[in-house]
């Protein structure tokens, strides 16, 4: 191993709206040569730049940009474009770090000098995984990625895919990770913890939420195509039938609704 790639530092990207941003103090950990964070703010209206902590200006290893509007997708791709560090880690403004997680990181990408993107695990604040692994879906938290790879390839997340975008809500970690495979990006999956986080509800929310189920037949469109998406959106309406004893029928609807809306 050369001495370069003992010298990785990790750029932790923050990505937050408004008051969120009084959270972002309490995730800093001292401060170590190896780490810097670049905070993305979006806000409404320009007031809210007023209660950014002051601890956030006298961080030296904290960038903080501001960012007017919405959109989690938006918000992300200006906080890779900020950053500077060789390893970038995707980050919510309600997670929990500590040195173990950051060493681990870096020992990874050290032992791992070709990935391009290595994806750990979540727990949450009770220390239970934040799902099943391994798992086909990825929660962007635990996701990081080389800067170089990301940068020349021009890789972003689609703003049409998360949270604030206008009709799919989410899906934009397996829109990211698909068109990352198709540029022959080289991708692990690593079994180790890397952060903490709020727990997943995913269950509940998608049997009543008609804008989830849209977004998952969109998602599912882009990284299959059209015929494989309308097979999958019966099996998953299925899925949740046998599984969640719910109706299957407006989840399908809906899920074929995004599947033709995706273009």
């Amino acid at each position: 191993m050369d001495n370069s790639s003992q010298k990785l530092k990790l750029d932790i990207l923050i990505s937050t709206y408004a008051g969120g941003i009084l959270d972002i103090p309490r995730m800093l950990l001292p401060q170590r040569d190896d780490v810097r964070y670049t905070v993305s703010m979006q806000f409404s209206t320009p007031s809210w730049k007023e209660l950014v902590p002051k601890e956030l200006y006298r961080r030296s290893d904290v960038t903080l940009d501001f960012l007017p509007g919405i959109g989690l997708s938006r918000n992300r791709n200006n906080s890779i474009a900020r950053s500077g560090g060789d390893i970038l880690l995707i980050a919510d403004d309600d997670n929990v770090y500590t040195d173990e997680y950051i060493d681990t990181i870096l020992e990874t990408w050290r032992e791992n000098p070709d990935a391009d993107i290595i994806t750990f695990m979540a727990e949450d604040y009770e220390g239970n995984p934040l799902h099943e692994y391994p798992a086909q879906y990825v929660c962007s938290v635990e996701m990081t990625m080389r800067r170089d790879s990301i940068i020349w390839n021009n890789l972003k997340f689609d703003e049409r895919f998360g949270l604030g975008s206008p009709k799919l809500c989410a899906g934009e970690e397996e829109v990211f990770l698909a068109n990352a495979r198709r540029l022959g990006l080289k991708i692990l999956f690593i079994p180790k913890v890397i952060v903490r986080t709020r727990e997943l509800n995913t269950t509940r929310d998608f049997v009543g939420d008609s804008k989830l189920q849209m977004t998952k037949g969109a998602t599912f469109k882009y990284i299959y195509g059209t015929a494989n998406a309308v097979w999958r959106s019966f099996k998953e309406a299925g899925w949740y039938m046998v599984n969640r004893k719910a109706n299957p029928f407006p989840i399908l609807t809906n899920m074929l609704k995004g599947v033709w809306m995706y273009r």
